[in-house]
């Protein structure tokens, strides 16, 4: 399945518990009015993949990243763990393609959501399942395990 749109924004839902681990301090790939209230972000013409990423966040802070669901979503996901080895805390929402060679197996955390998220703006919910992902780099996992716990499966990798 595809569809001609590949920036779908994050429901609230979803937001409400990235928000309970920690404020989002980067947002490297949202919309000019910033939905997500990063402090910070990056617009599609901002061009967040050729960004670093945890210059502009405090520790406290959470890099937050709802990717493009399109071809170059392995980018995407490749920059958090690149991400991740410098800052401790990144959290990415991502289609649950488990099959796909990008699939963030090496994460520290994974919620299967259960059931569809409906996007922001979306006519429907999503044709497929999501997945929220947690690199931590030694960061407890619990706050994450709090926030999604009760959203779906949590697995610790």
């Amino acid at each position: 399945m595809s569809s001609a749109k590949d920036d779908w924004q994050t429901p609230d839902c979803v937001l409400d518990r990235v928000r309970m681990i920690a404020p989002i301090g980067l947002d490297p790939c949202t919309a000019e009015d910033n939905p997500v209230g990063a402090r910070w972000f990056y617009t599609p013409e901002d061009d967040g993949l050729s960004k670093s990423w945890w210059t502009k966040v405090e520790n406290h802070e959470l890099i937050y990243v709802n990717p493009p669901y399109g071809r170059g979503i392995g980018a995407w996901v490749d920059k958090c763990r690149e991400a991740a080895k410098v800052y401790d805390r990144v959290v990415a929402l991502l289609p649950a393609r488990t099959d796909t060679k990008w699939f963030p197996w090496d994460a520290d955390a994974i919620c299967f959501w259960r059931g569809r998220l409906r996007f922001r703006g979306a006519p429907a919910p999503a044709p497929f399942p999501s997945a929220v992902v947690w690199w931590h780099r030694g960061y407890s996992r619990q706050p994450f395990i709090d926030a999604f716990g009760d959203a779906g499966k949590v697995v610790l990798l």
